[in-house]
């Protein structure tokens, strides 16, 4: 009896441990904590995989870089990232198109065009900021030495000079292009080229060229007039509206297939670019000033100056807003390229953040005129340049620095590397050889990943920034929109109840 009492003590006690046991999983599984860290990661699944991938491609770049790898072989490592990054970009252009006269027609800019004044002036005024940044950067920390010049620097192929008119002229040019089509593919450029005058004497003549690239300035410029005639049109805009606005749903749906192989691809795109970067380490050492005072810019800006602007004039807290954007900031960082992460923008500001679409579909495909990280870099590039010249700058050169970087960072592409063409141009400026700009291009790879986050995070802010600075206007057209639909549903109503046999025909016949 005795033994049989001690083992119902031992199953008792058991029962109880496996009970307070059970107790606690079920207490750990129910706090709030654990629920609230369950649902943040999923809810920002593709960011966790997008930065694992992001790990994954350096480690295995730097792991692979010693073996000398074939260049087959490194193809098939880099095949998959460039395939994503096609995919991406063929996805570039029916976005813009049909977000900018979706977002322009519905808007009504003809009644609403604080809204466009809004975001027009943003976007000087933080391309103004951040030249000034750049300048006092620049001149603070003075990273450039001429003990950093290479003994043998390779001439970079570029135009050969630029005029701050001639920019100027230029973005007029591109902004009314002379065949649209074209301007799918080419782009308006002046260039200066030698040619041999009287007495054998060599003089640079203007010549106005066409380079390729997406005319993205002149596109913009057209979709902005169209959809704004278009939504003074009434109800005969309707078909047109709908044919791009399924364009718009059926990009999305595409898109939601893609965004799934980001992982594969920002992996494969990192670890081909570490693999074939040439003297990796010593590039950095040597240029490891250069590359702190942009970097450090650059998280200046993103990290505190941004956040107090939205915090100022949203007057919430801006940091939810930053964490939620980041899928968008980690494929900008990999692919380097503003216009390839460009639909991922689209979806996590639509979707994710509920932003309003009128606001994404304007401000976002302008974007390209608005480029923040491209503006601080050119102004700390020119004066890295000029520093390891030895070229002393007085404040008219400081000035007409500024000016230039403003105009020309507002007309730079969104690809890869589009600002290390812009350093060439502007080296003319003031007078600084352009055989130096190789050593930056060396670098490039590396600092043009945190530029283009910043001149992502530039066009997510102002889409925050101006939806809440035009909350009336927006209001005031929802409230038109409602009214519209109601009296367009009543007046459907009235047809079919003064025409009941055609209202009849017409179900029976229609296979649903």
């Amino acid at each position: 009896m005795k033994i049989k009492h001690a083992s119902n003590n031992i199953d008792d006690m058991e029962r109880q441990r496996a009970e307070s046991t059970f107790t606690i999983i079920s207490k750990v599984k129910n706090s709030p904590n654990v629920n609230t860290a369950v649902k943040w990661l999923s809810s920002n699944k593709l960011l966790i995989f997008i930065l694992v991938s992001v790990v994954f491609g350096v480690i295995l770049g730097l792991i692979l870089r010693p073996l000398n790898l074939s260049s087959d072989i490194i193809t098939l490592i880099s095949y998959p990232g460039d395939l994503f990054l096609r995919t991406l970009k063929l996805m570039v252009l029916p976005f813009i198109i049909s977000c900018l006269i979706i977002g322009a027609a519905n808007l009504d800019i003809s009644k609403n065009g604080n809204v466009a004044i809004r975001t027009i002036v943003y976007f000087v005024l933080t391309s103004v900021f951040n030249v000034c940044l750049g300048l006092t950067l620049g001149l603070l920390v003075h990273p450039g030495s001429p003990d950093l010049r290479y003994t043998n620097t390779t001439s970079f192929s570029g135009p050969k000079k630029m005029n701050v008119m001639d920019g100027f002229l230029d973005m007029g040019k591109n902004l009314l292009p002379e065949n649209l089509f074209q301007a799918t593919i080419q782009q308006t450029l002046t260039e200066y080229e030698t040619v041999m005058g009287e007495n054998n004497t060599k003089t640079l003549k203007k010549v106005v060229k066409y380079k390729d690239g997406t005319n993205t300035l002149g596109i913009i410029f057209f979709c902005l007039i169209f959809g704004t005639v278009l939504g003074t049109m009434g109800e005969r805009k309707r078909p047109v509206l709908n044919f791009f606005t399924v364009t718009y749903e059926v990009m999305q749906k595409i898109l939601t297939g893609v965004i799934w192989f980001t992982p594969i691809g920002v992996a494969s795109v990192i670890c081909g670019k570490i693999i074939t970067q040439a003297q990796l380490t010593t590039t950095l050492v040597q240029l490891s000033l250069f590359i702190a005072t942009t970097v450090g810019g650059f998280l200046f800006y993103q990290l505190i100056v941004i956040q107090v602007i939205y915090f100022v004039i949203v007057k919430k807290s801006p940091w939810p807003y930053y964490v939620s954007l980041g899928p968008a900031l980690a494929t900008a960082f990999a692919t380097a390229s503003k216009s390839a992460s460009l639909p991922i923008t689209f979806k996590v500001l639509d979707e994710k953040l509920k932003m309003n679409p009128k606001i994404t579909k304007f401000v976002l495909p302008i974007g390209t005129i608005n480029m923040d990280g491209s503006a601080l870099y050119l102004s700390v590039a020119l004066l890295f340049l000029a520093q390891i010249n030895n070229l002393q700058l007085g404040i008219g050169e400081i000035f007409t620095i500024g000016l230039a970087c403003t105009a020309a960072s507002m007309s730079s592409a969104a690809i890869p590397s589009a600002a290390i063409v812009l350093v060439v141009m502007l080296c003319s400026v003031i007078n600084i050889p352009t055989e130096d700009v190789s050593m930056l291009f060396a670098v490039d790879w590396l600092v043009d990943r945190f530029r283009t986050m910043n001149n992502l995070i530039g066009d997510c802010y102002t889409v925050a920034i101006v939806q809440h600075l035009s909350k009336e206007e927006l209001e005031q057209d929802d409230e038109k929109e409602a009214e519209e639909a109601h009296v367009n549903g009543t007046f459907v109503m009235q047809e079919q109840e003064q025409n009941p046999q055609t209202n009849q025909s017409f179900s029976t016949n229609t296979p649903v």
